[in-house]
């Protein structure tokens, strides 16, 4: 017998929990997939794919809803390319 998504959740996963974290302090679509070396739409997919799991269709619900569930949710995301940007902008200044 095969179940359905909402008899059977699936925990959100740490890209999901940290795209939700940035949500929630004002950034937006563009700021984040800057952030994450990601494109736009990458992040418009993480964040539908988070509503769809805690059962929500607004980001302000959708925050609301993470902030209740995952608490200490205590994400570590890979931020590879963004250290890379980082270095790069530190070295500029300094020259």
């Amino acid at each position: 017998m095969r179940r359905s998504p909402r008899s059977y959740p699936r925990p959100l996963t740490a890209r999901e929990c940290a795209t939700l974290e940035r949500m929630a302090r004002g950034m937006t679509q563009k700021m984040i997939a800057f952030e994450f070396g990601i494109s736009i739409s990458t992040v418009g997919n993480i964040a539908a794919n988070a509503y769809r799991k805690l059962g929500v269709h607004s980001a302000a619900a959708a925050v609301n809803a993470h902030r209740d569930a995952h608490m200490f949710c205590g994400t570590r995301v890979d931020f590879g390319p963004v250290r890379d940007r980082i270095r790069a902008s530190s070295l500029t200044r300094i020259v």
